[in-house]
């Protein structure tokens, strides 16, 4: 009965976990439960990207696998291919579609960290207090903002990744490692191997101090079996995904992350710099500043968002109406730190914080200091320019490491990890096996450390910082200049007040920013008084541990949500029709045009950081952070500059420019050179650079540039190249993103030169049915030799060795469904005989 009883008390615990979670999330996004949705830049942005996908799917029933819609065509692997096989995505994957997004992000994010800690042996009432730390942190509001949904997923699946790796490493390994698979391959599936990256790294800190501890206990024979079975897990999980893994590993070399091609040539003494990842500083461009940090802790430390501005009762207004500048607060950002832009702090909560130094004062070192070391190496990482030393040695020690950018991201596993020690400081809390002097000389310490800092802050902080007021007087006194001299204002320039005035509005910025981050300094100081007020209650016996866990779960509450408000709330939702791309009379316009496979460059937004356009038309320009390399070449030399021999050569027929009125306008090119064309010569490159530099040189309506190493397949017999031949014709017929029909007819053997991108790695051309070959000209573009006559060029996309890639994740999908569905049913077998042992010792007693 005892064992009933304890059993019955979890699954209780479990109802309420889920019931507070729930909650927690409808109540958050209650917007969405009435129809409404967010309007989500890289949702909008993944709309128009993946429309040539969905297009071609409903039109031929095929997955192409490519899309044309964007940056003149590139793979969809990183957009969006159908991997059949990824069975345990498809079937486990869609419990998460239960409650649909963005609610079910917070609630999964929960649900996962709870589990989490219920597989790591912490209490199920416990853990709901640092899965709601974890999934309230300021982060996730942010990001489901803006719409980062397979970043969010892989946040989701990570701590149960986690959760799985602990239980193999020190409970039951079988029952782990099926756990462990389970996730891990939801995990990498979720497809943001960035985030999957930094959680290895923190998976590999907890490897290695289990190693440390099985040498120090003389056990290593039973740490290395099980390694070897979480390394099978762990394989098993890379097989299930083996397919897009795959695709993508060998995608990944043609784009910015494997580097550019003209480095390489311009670097001959250092031939394989061309695959050695980002460059550093495109890498390091969103770095988190030292003093930053402190948002962790204190969310408007640096200013709160780039977006936001002074208030109108501030300092900042009120300097400047004294010199006649209203309203010019609104206009100034308050934010005052290194990073090009945020959207936000990361703010991990200061209860939260006050209870994870509590865990590093009374968690056990094998439990505390690999996670405490995670901390300081992802704080350090986050730091990026700001602590090159470090990032450099990052850059050449850690495999993979240089093929990511935004390095601030390493936060993400700190805000797994501060709760993750909060959890173990409770749950010492709740088996009540901490002396009371112990505890409250933890408690004082917790206390002093992050309330000390907190108090600091607000009393003395506006003396130990300058909020970016030298930043900030710089840039008032060059705007001012600026427009006195705009408007003949040069008297005020000659007696200085340009100077006068930037200094006292710079001055005044930086008060503002002082007060908001003072303000922001005394609330975290209360979150955490009112913490460890409870912990203290607890130590003295006035709330028992239940009360407690209740006490913090609300002050957790009552942390982050107002702050997660700041950035995402109810105001941010809109109708359906708001967030939906709509033609414009220009996308109308340029629709009416049958003609198959001409593209645009819309000049109206950012082209090639912008892909609604691609919703409507074949953009030019598009969105996406691993575009080809050789096409982002194209993008820095020529069609950033719009030269025209290049838009033509990529049959560029519309431009998409702001009329009169501001609103977009259609623009006719009429010298775009077609979807293919024959020309008349060739002229050879030795190198990448020799080859861009050659299109600004070339006509290439009768010219196509190729690589020397191509010209066996490009030359014409002499008899052939002499002359143009009258008479020649091709035109496309029939476009599908990963098909398209040309027709052509020509009296003699000739070169033609098609408007679309060359990748060999899927692409194949047939003339009339049978395979012929294909060579790069033009530095992006497809080009054949083709027979005299009247025939018919077909190209089709298809990932090469698309079955056995298949094949390989089926099995392993498999396997792990199989391994979890077993170590269900040896649960549940246990917990039988467990029961029927106990019901026997009742009755014998």
């Amino acid at each position: 009965m005892v064992f009933q009883k304890d059993t019955k008390k979890r699954w209780v615990a479990a109802a309420a976990a889920l019931a507070v979670f729930l909650l927690v999330s409808v109540l958050y996004f209650a917007p969405q439960f009435r129809g409404e949705v967010l309007p989500q830049h890289d949702v909008l942005q993944y709309e128009g990207m993946s429309r040539d996908i969905y297009q071609t799917r409903e039109a031929t029933g095929e997955d192409p696998q490519w899309t044309g819609g964007m940056f003149s065509g590139m793979p969809a692997y990183l957009i969006n291919v159908a991997y059949p096989a990824q069975l345990v995505k498809n079937t486990v994957g869609r419990i998460t579609r239960l409650i649909d997004t963005p609610a079910g992000f917070l609630l999964f994010a929960m649900v996962s960290m709870w589990l989490m800690l219920l597989v790591c042996g912490v209490d199920p009432w416990v853990g709901i207090v640092p899965a709601l730390a974890y999934g309230l942190s300021t982060y996730f509001l942010l990001i489901i903002g803006a719409g980062h949904v397979t970043k969010m997923w892989a946040l989701v699946y990570a701590p149960l990744m986690m959760g799985g790796a602990w239980m193999t490493l020190r409970g039951n390994l079988w029952a782990g490692a099926a756990i462990t698979a389970l996730a891990a391959s939801l995990e990498i599936g979720a497809n943001h191997p960035q985030i999957t990256y930094y959680f290895l790294l923190a998976m590999a800190a907890f490897w290695i101090s289990e190693g440390i501890v099985a040498l120090r206990e003389r056990h290593l024979k039973e740490f290395l079996r099980r390694t070897a079975v979480l390394a099978a897990a762990g394989l098993l999980a890379v097989g299930s995904n083996f397919a897009p893994l795959w695709y993508t590993a060998r995608h990944a070399k043609e784009t910015i992350r494997g580097g550019s091609e003209l480095a390489a040539a311009a670097e001959t003494q250092n031939p394989e710099s061309s695959d050695r990842g980002l460059d550093l500083d495109y890498a390091t461009a969103w770095s988190y500043g030292r003093a930053e940090t402190l948002n962790l802790l204190v969310p408007d430390f640096m200013g709160r968002d780039s977006g936001w501005t002074f208030p109108s009762d501030g300092q900042v207004a009120a300097t400047a109406n004294e010199y006649g500048l209203r309203g010019i607060e609104r206009q100034l950002p308050a934010y005052w730190g290194t990073q090009p832009y945020t959207a936000g702090p990361t703010y991990l909560g200061a209860a939260a914080l006050f209870l994870a130094v509590l865990g590093a004062l009374l968690v056990r070192g094998r439990n505390r200091w690999w996670i405490v070391a995670v901390c300081a190496v992802m704080l350090l990482l986050a730091w990026g320019r700001n602590f090159m030393a470090f990032t450099e040695l990052a850059f050449k020690l850690l495999p993979g490491y240089d093929k990511f950018r935004t390095v601030s991201m390493t936060l993400v596993v700190v805000q797994w990890a501060v709760p993750l020690l909060g959890a173990m400081a409770l749950m010492r809390l709740w088996r009540g096996d901490v002396p009371r002097k112990r505890l409250l000389r933890a408690l004082a310490w917790a206390g002093g450390v992050t309330g000390g800092l907190c108090l600091l802050l607000a009393v003395a902080g506006g003396s130990l910082f300058d909020f970016g007021r030298g930043e900030s007087t710089v840039l008032m006194t060059d705007q001012l200049h600026q427009l006195f001299q705009s408007n003949g204002m040069q008297e005020y320039i000659d007696r200085g007040m340009d100077v006068e005035m930037g200094e006292a509005i710079g001055a005044a910025m930086a008060a503002d920013r002082a007060a908001m981050m003072q303000a922001d300094a005394w609330r975290s100081l209360l979150m955490i008084a009112l913490a460890a007020g409870g912990v203290a209650l607890f130590a003295f016996g006035r709330i028992r541990r239940g009360g407690l866990v209740a006490l913090l779960g609300g002050v957790v509450l009552l942390d982050l949500v107002p702050v997660d408000l700041r950035f995402l709330s109810s105001e941010d939702f809109v109708s359906p029709r708001r967030r939906q791309i709509t033609a414009t009379a220009a996308d109308k316009a340029i629709l009416a045009d049958r003609t198959p496979g001409f593209r645009v460059l819309n000049l109206t937004v950012s082209p090639f950081n912008d892909a609604t356009t691609s919703y409507f038309h074949r953009s030019v320009g598009g969105y996406h952070g691993a575009k080809l390399a050789r096409y982002q070449d194209l993008i820095d030399r020529y069609l950033s500059q719009l030269d025209e021999g290049v838009l033509d050569m990529l049959n560029t027929r519309y431009l998409i420019l702001p009329g009169e009125d501001g609103q977009p306008v259609a623009q006719l090119r009429t010298t775009a050179n077609g979807a293919a064309w024959f020309v008349d010569r060739l002229v050879t490159a030795e190198d990448a650079r020799q080859e861009i530099d050659l299109l600004g040189k070339t006509d290439l309506k009768t010219t196509a540039v190729i690589a020397a190493r191509d010209l066996p397949l490009a030359q014409l017999p002499a008899a052939a190249a002499a002359d143009t031949l009258p008479g020649r014709s091709i035109a496309l017929v029939e476009y599908h993103a990963n098909r398209l029909r040309y027709e052509y007819s020509t009296p003699a053997e000739a070169v033609a030169v098609f408007s679309e991108i060359y990748y060999d790695k899927g692409w194949t051309a047939t003339i009339d049915g049978e395979e012929a070959p294909a060579f790069r000209a033009d530095y992006v573009l497809r080009a054949m030799r083709l027979p005299a006559g009247t025939h018919v060029v077909e190209w089709r996309f298809r990932a090469p060795g698309w079955r056995a890639a298949e094949t390989v994740t089926g099995i392993c999908s498999v396997v792990i469904l199989v391994s979890a569905a077993a170590a269900v049913v040896l649960a549940v077998r246990r917990k039988r005989r467990g029961n029927g042992r106990q019901e026997a010792t009742n009755a014998a007693e």
